[in-house]
Parts: C-alpha cells; sequence; structure tokens
C-alpha cells in the first residue's frame, strides 16, 4: 500500500513539473497600424489637394510654396499607400478628382493651375487623354505672352499706323517692348488690325489657329 501510494505521489508530482516545462502560447499578433481600407486611405490624402480646390476661387490662386506642400504630402502618399490595392485604388480616386479640378481650371482659362493639375496627376502615375490635351492647350497657353497696348504713332510721310506694346513673359514677368503695323506678326502673334480710332487692337496667337482677341488701349495698365 505504502508503495502504491508513493508511486500516485511521484506520478503528480512528475506531472505537475511537466506542466510546469509547457511553452505558454504565443502572444496575439499587434493590431495593423495606418489605415487598413480605402476609405481610410482617401481620409487622409483628400485634405492634402484642398489647395488646389481652394485656388480655383475667383481671384484666388496657388502660391509656389503650396505647390511645394501638395507635391510633396502627394509623395509621400504615393510611396506609403501604393503598395496595397485598398491604397492604389484610393490613390486613383484622387487622381480623377484632380483630373477634374484641371478641367474646371482650363474651362477657367486658369492656365498654370491647370498645368499644376496635370503635373499631380502625372505624379499619381494615371493617364488621361482629356487631361493631356488640356495640358498641351496650357503650356501654349503659358507660353502666349500678355499684350498690352501702350500707344499709336501714324508715320506722315507714308500713312502706316505703328502700334506700341509691352509683351509680358507669363512665365517669367520680363517685358518686351515692340512696335508693329497691321498683319506684322511679332513674339508669336500677330496683329490682325486696329479697331475704332485706336481704341483697341485685334491680335491673334499663331501656336494655336483661330485664336483672336481684342486688347484694349490702356496706356496706364501696369
Amino acid at each position: 500500500m505504502r508503495t502504491f501510494l508513493t508511486g500516485v505521489i511521484v506520478f503528480v508530482v512528475l506531472g505537475a513539473v511537466t506542466a510546469c516545462n509547457v511553452a505558454p502560447p504565443p502572444p496575439p499578433p499587434p493590431p495593423a497600424e495606418g489605415p487598413q481600407t480605402k476609405e481610410e486611405v482617401l481620409a487622409l490624402v483628400r485634405p492634402m489637394i484642398s489647395p488646389i480646390r481652394t485656388a480655383l476661387a475667383p481671384g484666388a490662386y496657388l502660391s509656389e510654396t503650396d505647390r511645394a506642400v501638395v507635391m510633396g504630402n502627394l509623395r509621400g502618399a504615393v510611396a506609403q499607400y501604393g503598395g496595397t490595392e485598398f491604397g492604389r485604388a484610393a490613390l486613383r480616386e484622387v487622381g480623377y478628382e484632380i483630373a477634374e479640378l484641371g478641367r474646371e481650371a482650363g474651362k477657367a482659362e486658369r492656365w498654370r493651375l491647370a498645368l499644376f493639375c496635370v503635373d499631380v496627376f502625372d505624379l499619381l502615375s494615371m493617364e488621361s487623354a482629356l487631361l493631356k490635351r488640356i495640358g498641351e492647350r496650357a503650356q501654349h497657353m503659358m507660353d502666349q505672352p500678355t499684350v498690352r497696348v501702350r500707344g499709336f504713332l501714324e508715320d506722315g510721310a507714308n500713312k502706316d499706323l505703328y502700334v506700341f506694346m509691352d509683351l509680358v513673359n507669363r512665365r517669367t514677368g520680363e517685358v518686351e517692348k515692340v512696335r508693329a503695323r497691321e498683319g506684322e506678326e511679332f513674339g508669336g502673334l500677330r496683329l490682325i488690325k486696329v479697331l475704332g480710332r485706336n481704341q483697341k487692337v485685334r491680335v491673334e496667337y499663331l501656336r494655336i489657329p483661330g485664336l483672336i482677341f481684342d486688347v484694349d488701349f490702356e496706356p496706364n495698365n501696369p
């Protein structure tokens, strides 16, 4: 009987020791960090393009600082979220919104802003035939100088009427002074005719056939 009890005690002790040596279950995995759905990514990325929306308002503009911030933020978003399917889906949706903003900017002839939308769209590695056409037209329009009519002078000998104009480079702000007669070409433009009694001139931009506009005589316009 004593031998039996001793065996039972030894068995119980060995069982307890064995139980103590069993490895504990692994800890649960840490919760996933960052957004996990398309909607969560959109909530983070959409505010990054809000300066573009704001700049579309009449009288508003997008500063160079705003441009740099938008591009920097979106580059970071592409690097951070572009590796997942839901992240890419969110970035595509933001790209479609930028394309619409670019279309609105082109419609309003806000060419500098339209070009920026094209750059942002390209950053997201997306393609759009419409936005490509808007970008091409915006490039041409940015190359078109701003015309300011400064004065008129009639040549007493041959009765030729000369128009004195300032051509302002839209990209650099540099001013080129020119004079021209009806039919003459200068700076990618052609002077079609003088209207009224030297009140305005009609000009054609040669890089876009058929693009004709009138410029008032404003000698004091800076």
